[in-house]
């Protein structure tokens, strides 16, 4: 007796997944696109199927500042949990460590790294 009502939504559940599929599949196109088993990546449409083509570097600049930043947040989950038990040496050393971040996202900032205005790619 203590599972009926979750016995219950999942009947409501499946039921409603039944419907909605089969909605779709009734009133739904019906003419294939030709682009439908087309890859698609990194929000960059590719236009030819080779693999020799070049990634800009900002998708690379990016993704060594979000780990950047993730490391940031992994570092600073656990200090704010101990931070009573740290004292003033352990404030110093988080204090230094934003810093030496912060330093680094003002020298991305600066450089143009976050600048997302690419130039127009050539499509051959």
């Amino acid at each position: 007796m203590e599972y009926l009502g979750l016995l219950v939504f999942f009947f409501i559940m499946l039921g409603l997944a039944l419907v909605l599929i089969s909605l779709n599949y009734l009133l739904g196109p019906k003419t294939p696109d030709p682009m439908e088993d087309y890859p698609y990546e990194c929000g960059v449409p590719l236009y030819d199927k080779s693999a020799q083509n070049t990634f800009h570097q900002g998708y690379y600049l990016l993704g060594l500042m979000l780990l950047l930043f993730d490391i940031e947040a992994a570092f600073l989950f656990p200090w704010a949990v101990v931070y009573k038990n740290l004292g003033f040496l352990g404030f110093t050393e988080m204090v230094i460590f934003i810093l030496i971040l912060t330093y680094g996202l003002l020298y991305a900032w600066r450089t143009g790294a976050l600048d997302w205005q690419f130039e127009e790619e050539r499509i051959d």
